[in-house]
């Protein structure tokens, strides 16, 4: 089974990124496939790399890099949102005549079209806000 995930909540609001990475570990290690996991709204603060969680809470940004590099997945931050929020990687940093970027290593910029290809190319898609 080929899952797609939608995360709409943000890091520290709500328990949503914990149930999904919990929901995309779980199905992995089932033998399903997770195709690709998109932020959406204020989920696009999962992707921020100047999250700084105290030591015993979920870092979401690490855990989502780690399972992503250990399992090919591919993290969508959408960019609508992310602009909104201040969520920038080096290109659209540059374009607002920023420092720098500080969207965490492994997340990338995408539209909402990536998320519709996605949930065309799988079984099922799964909402966590």
């Amino acid at each position: 089974m080929r899952f797609n995930l939608l995360v709409l909540g943000g890091a520290y609001d709500s328990q949503c990124a914990y149930s999904a990475w919990r929901f995309a570990s779980a199905a992995i290690e089932k033998g399903h496939h997770v195709s690709q996991v998109f932020f959406y709204q204020n989920g696009v603060h999962q992707a921020s790399q100047l999250l700084n969680p105290l030591s015993d809470e979920f870092n979401s940004a690490q855990t989502w890099q780690s399972l992503a590099q250990e399992h090919e997945l591919e993290l969508r931050v959408c960019i609508a949102a992310a602009e909104r929020r201040g969520i920038m990687d080096e290109n659209l940093a540059r374009e607002f005549n920023e420092l720098n970027g500080n969207l965490a290593a492994g997340f990338q910029i995408a539209g909402l079209g990536e998320w519709q290809r996605a949930c065309l190319e799988s079984d099922r898609s799964l909402t966590f806000k």
